[in-house]
């Protein structure tokens, strides 16, 4: 296995291992350790309080924490699959209660983002297709000390939460602020509403308006995409080495949906929005429908919007993407949720995939580690 190899290890020389949560990461969690290449099975899901949880999940039984807390020895291993608002909580309870052996998987974590690669590594093997890791790959690299130039921006807005952890190892990053035209506040040099640009549609399109201003202001022979709490975990020499590699696209490891991401999208945001994009796609780009059929009922997708391409690869999947959206916006109606409203955001995300796995024989694709920012 390429990743997690100290967490696999201590979940497999574990006897009992539990998770805790019944939720929508602990279904991520159990879906992918009980498949291959893991094939471990819980002993029971583990949550605060019955209320709103199911009696049995994934065929095990669901329990209370006091339950747990009362009929079993400490030693045993906990996973806690959660969103990241509960897990500093759940943490807290079992620590005060004497449980030491913890392994955070929560939804955002380093931990679960390279547990879940194992399981989709297995997963692309199964369909032919070939899953490369960046870091491995880059290792084959004769390092002549200079490459084409790369540029890798990190979307930061006006309205973002400041961190609690230092993130001054991904000063080489470029910042960019996204949604410059909607606020009186600079926060950056680089701003998305300079230039070509659609920053006044930030609110939809999320950090794809600094995407937008990439696309038309920029010049670099590779360009990526990260964002404030997002980091792609690249070296120096990592960064020097890949204009010098034949790697064409850089994403990071994907997301696990199931039972499937059409089900998931549909609970999550507005369907009809999704319906929307498969027509756009079947009137503007008939070849890539097949595409996202099979990404709808398949259980992985790019997310995030977070990518590194070479300039042409970059130009061509912009047309597609702003293309695609384009009809999407003239489409869908306007959202008074502010959170669904960035619905453009979102179908991004999925359009990502669908123009990724059309082109993936086409393309030298590598997964990158990700960083999530507490």
């Amino acid at each position: 296995m390429y990743y997690a190899n100290e967490i696999v290890d201590r979940i497999k020389k574990s006897n009992d291992v539990y998770i805790y949560g019944a939720g929508i990461v602990a279904d991520e969690v159990a879906s992918c350790i009980m498949d291959k290449p893991y094939n471990i099975i819980p002993k029971a899901f583990i949550v605060t309080d019955m209320k709103n949880n199911p009696e049995t999940f994934h065929g095990k039984k669901v329990i209370t924490f006091e339950e747990f807390s009362n009929s079993e020895n400490k030693d045993v291993l906990i996973l806690v699959a959660c969103l990241e608002k509960v897990k500093r909580e759940i943490f807290k309870t079992l620590e005060e209660n004497g449980f030491k052996n913890i392994i955070s998987l929560s939804f955002e974590s380093d931990e679960w983002s390279n547990v879940r690669a194992n399981y989709i590594m297995h997963y692309f093997h199964q369909r032919g297709l070939e899953y490369r890791n960046l870091h491995e790959e880059l290792k084959k690299v004769n390092d002549k000390g200079q490459g084409g130039e790369i540029e890798i921006y990190r979307a930061i807005s006006a309205m973002d939460k400041n961190l609690k952890e230092d993130i001054s190892r991904f000063n080489w990053e470029k910042k960019i602020q996204v949604g410059a035209a909607l606020s009186d506040s600079q926060v950056s040099n680089i701003r998305d509403n300079t230039g070509e640009n659609i920053s006044g549609k930030n609110r939809m399109y999320c950090e794809l308006t600094a995407l937008y201003w990439m696309w038309k202001n920029t010049s670099a022979e590779y360009l990526g995409l990260c964002h404030y709490r997002r980091h792609f975990v690249l070296t120096e020499e990592e960064r020097r080495k890949l204009p010098q590699s034949d790697i064409d696209v850089v994403l990071t490891v994907p997301i696990a949906n199931f039972p499937d991401v059409r089900t998931i999208y549909a609970r999550d945001h507005i369907i009809e929005d999704w319906e929307i994009l498969k027509k756009a796609i079947k009137e503007k780009y008939p070849d890539y429908y097949e595409d996202v059929e099979k990404l709808e009922k398949g259980n992985v997708y790019f997310a995030y919007n977070m990518f590194i391409a070479r300039r042409e690869i970059f130009n061509k999947y912009c047309e597609f993407l702003f293309d695609v959206l384009d009809y999407c916006e003239s489409h869908c109606v306007v959202k008074n949720d502010q959170y669904q409203n960035r619905y453009l955001g979102f179908l991004g995300e999925r359009l990502l995939s669908i123009f990724m796995f059309h082109h993936y024989d086409e393309y030298k694709i590598a997964v990158a580690d990700k960083h999530f920012a507490e």
